[in-house]
C-alpha cells in the first residue's frame, strides 16, 4: 500500500483520533441518534425519503465509514466524503402536501444539530464509560470538530467549548418531540428481545441501558424511559467495565492501524485516480 498522503485534518495528537478509536464512542453515536430522531421534523423528511425503518442497521454503517474517513482518512478523501454527503443533502426533500411546506435534509439548523449531537454523545460516552478527559481536552475536542462541520456546510460559528455545547443541546428541547418514526427507531432500545443466549441477552440489555443512560433526563422523559430493566445508574457502571475490557483487549495503537488502513482501503467516498 502507497504512504499516505497526510494523516488528515487532525492527525495522531488529537483530541478526536483518542476519542473516535475508542470504543465508548460506538455508544455515544448511538445516543447522538436518539437525540437527532427526537427533531420531529427531521423524521417527517426521513420517513419520506428514505428506508430508515427498513434500513436501520445499513445507514449505521454507511455514517460510520463517513466519521472513519473524515476523522482518520487524508484531506482529499476527507474532503471527499463531505461533498458526498452535502450533495445528499442538497437532494433530500419533500414537500407537505397538505400546507405546501417543503422540509429540505440540507436546512443549516438540522445539520448543526446532527453534527452537534454526534460531537456531545462522543464527550459524554467518554465522560461516563472512559477515557478520562481535562475539560480543556474536552474544549479542544469541540473545537477540533468545526473541521467536521465546514465538511458538511456548516460556515457559522459553533460553540466552542463542552459548556457551550451542552448549554446548546439543552436549549433545543423545546423544540423537541417523540414521533412515531423516532419511537420506531428507538423500539428495540426501549423494549429490548431477552431471547437467545443468556450472556449476550444480560450484555445486550445492559449495554442498551448503558446508551440510554447518557441521555439527558428530558430526552429519557419523551422516549418514555425510566429505570427499565435495571437501575440505569447500575448498567452505566457495569457497561464502564464492559468497555473497559474491550479497550484493554484491542489496544489503542492497533486500533489506529486498523482504522487508517480501512480508510485507505474503502473510504466511504473513493477518489478519481488521474490516468
Amino acid at each position: 500500500m502507497s504512504t499516505r498522503a497526510d494523516d488528515g485534518y487532525f492527525g495522531p495528537a488529537s483530541v478526536s483520533w483518542r476519542l473516535f478509536a475508542d470504543p465508548a464512542s460506538k455508544l455515544g453515536g448511538i445516543a447522538a441518534i436518539l437525540l437527532q430522531a427526537l427533531n420531529p421534523e427531521m423524521m417527517r423528511l426521513f420517513e419520506h425519503t428514505t428506508n430508515l425503518s427498513r434500513d436501520a442497521q445499513g445507514r449505521a454503517e454507511r455514517t460510520a465509514r463517513y466519521i472513519d474517513t473524515t476523522v482518520f482518512g487524508d484531506r482529499a478523501h476527507a474532503d471527499a466524503a463531505g461533498a458526498s454527503v452535502r450533495r445528499m443533502h442538497a437532494h433530500a426533500s419533500w414537500t407537505d402536501p397538505a400546507t405546501g411546506r417543503t422540509l429540505r435534509a440540507d436546512t443549516p439548523e438540522w445539520i448543526e444539530w446532527t453534527h452537534s449531537t454526534v460531537v456531545w454523545g462522543v464527550l459524554r460516552a467518554a465522560e461516563a464509560f472512559g477515557p478520562e478527559l481535562s475539560r480543556a481536552e474536552q474544549d479542544e475536542f469541540v473545537r477540533e470538530q468545526h473541521v467536521a462541520a465546514r465538511l458538511v456546510g456548516i460556515e457559522h460559528a459553533l460553540p466552542a467549548t463542552r459548556a457551550e455545547l451542552d448549554d446548546y443541546v439543552s436549549a433545543q428541547r423545546e423544540r423537541l418531540a417523540l414521533t412515531l418514526p423516532a419511537a420506531e427507531l428507538s423500539r428495540s432500545l426501549r423494549r429490548p428481545s431477552l431471547g437467545g443466549n443468556p450472556v449476550k441477552v444480560w450484555t445486550g440489555v445492559v449495554i442498551q441501558d448503558g446508551i440510554l443512560s447518557l441521555l439527558p433526563d428530558w430526552a429519557r422523559l419523551l422516549y418514555g424511559i425510566e429505570g427499565r430493566p435495571m437501575n440505569l445508574r447500575a448498567a452505566a457502571g457495569t457497561t464502564r467495565g464492559l468497555v473497559r475490557a474491550a479497550r484493554r483487549n484491542a489496544g489503542y495503537e492497533r486500533t489506529i492501524a486498523e482504522l487508517t488502513t480501512r480508510v485507505d482501503t474503502h473510504p466511504y467516498r473513493k477518489l478519481r485516480r488521474p490516468a
